[in-house]
């Protein structure tokens, strides 16, 4: 009996054990399960709706094992539970910060697309414009007053259009990657934005408008100072942009072969707004009679213009057909009216002229006027025959009763 008892004592123990090892098994299994399932929707998830329900649920994984944690730890391999939940929590957070940027760039290309429109429209519309303004120049040539207001209107919206022109290209190209050169779907896309803003037709035609209104015969010493610096920023510009479009179309070879056409004309309006700036700044000083070298392309802008000024101090005491105190007035408003306030800015964007440079002119200006002034003396002596006059008068006048 005694041994019957034992051995049924046994076989409780044993099946006790068995139940408890099965249950085990199954958190185990249970949680093994429910890890690959989150992990799969974590990675699967693509909207911030979707991610954030994913969470809730890795915390309610988190709380629903914790009373299991050490047997788990145990039993897990590799990562234990406090690894696979922090993995999970990691993975969670990665996703989700991906969801968050994908729709910040959506949202950033929609903005783009926008912005694309708007300037396509600005472009079209300012070329519409430019077109009926360089009509009106061609008819104008009687109406001199009228046709100065029209050329300005056409350097402002030419200059204008120009600018968007370059805004619309970088907008084309700014939700992509400039340093990798597009290939299948992101080239013909590329191609097809292109193609509806017509970029490349509106850069020939900006260059053709500019050579044309280089043309004009009414444009002034500091209108040519202007267009030379806007001739600058849009070859800058061009240079800055032509790979990206030449990479757009680099299956397209008929597109591809405008690129080196462009290059050609931005070369030739560069050649001739270069001609017209120097023509015009030397016009400076020979319409006031000045004897200042003529200044060209390559040559030290500020030498020139230093050693002039230096020559006519030291020999502003020897004879000359011109009073040396014209002569100064005259280089002086030139400096002060057109080569300080419009020449210098432009010649200062394109390296030919610094703020030393303009320093050192305006020093040698107060040094070359302190050599010419009039003296006190020739004030004095203007003074004393004025009062010698005056007082020849007045005893002239005194003395006629007493004759009488």
């Amino acid at each position: 009996m005694k041994q019957t008892i034992i051995l049924l004592a046994c076989a409780f123990l044993f099946t006790s054990a068995a139940a408890q090892e099965r249950t085990k098994s199954e958190v185990k299994r249970d949680f093994e399960k429910q890890y690959k399932q989150l992990l799969r929707s974590i990675n699967e998830a693509e909207t911030p709706e979707a991610i954030a329900s994913v969470g809730e649920s890795v915390i309610a994984l988190e709380n629903e094992y914790k009373p299991h944690r050490e047997f788990l730890n145990g039993a897990l391999f590799p990562d234990d539970f406090d690894t696979s939940i922090d993995k999970l929590k990691a993975q969670f957070v990665y996703s989700e910060q991906k969801i968050k940027a994908i729709g910040e760039s959506a949202a950033r290309i929609a903005a783009l697309e926008q912005q694309v429109e708007t300037l396509t429209a600005e472009v079209s519309k300012l070329s519409g414009e430019n077109t009926a303004l360089l009509a009106q120049l061609k008819q104008a040539t009687a109406e001199r007053d009228s046709l100065k207001k029209v050329v300005n209107t056409l350097r402002d919206n030419i200059a204008k259009r120009d600018k968007a022109i370059f805004a619309l290209v970088d907008s084309l190209f700014m939700q992509y990657d400039k340093n990798v050169t597009p290939s299948g779907d992101v080239q013909k896309n590329q191609q097809a934005k292109l193609e509806r803003s017509n970029v490349l037709s509106n850069i020939k035609s900006a260059a053709a408008d500019n050579m044309e209104f280089l043309s004009s015969t009414l444009l002034s010493g500091s209108d040519v100072a202007k267009l030379y610096g806007e001739q600058r920023k849009f070859e800058s510009n061009w240079n800055g942009v032509k790979n990206l479009i030449g990479n757009a179309y680099l299956s397209n070879k008929e597109k591809a072969r405008e690129i080196p056409a462009i290059d050609t004309m931005i070369a030739e309006w560069r050649a001739k707004v270069d001609e017209a700036f120097w023509r015009s700044l030397n016009g400076l000083f020979t319409s006031a009679k000045l004897t200042v070298p003529a200044i060209g392309s390559g040559d030290n802008v500020h030498n020139i213009l230093a050693k002039y000024i230096d020559e006519q101090i030291t020999g502003a005491g020897a004879k000359s057909e011109q009073d040396p105190y014209d002569v100064y007035s005259a280089f002086n408003e030139i400096w002060t009216g057109e080569l300080k306030p419009v020449w210098v800015p432009v010649m200062k964007e394109s390296g030919l002229f610094t703020d030393a440079n303009t320093a050192d002119i305006d020093t040698k200006m107060q040094l070359w006027y302190a050599k010419v002034k009039p003296s006190n003396w020739l004030l004095y002596g203007l003074i004393a025959l004025a009062v010698i006059l005056a007082a020849a008068l007045l005893y002239g006048r005194m003395k006629k009763p007493s004759a009488a």
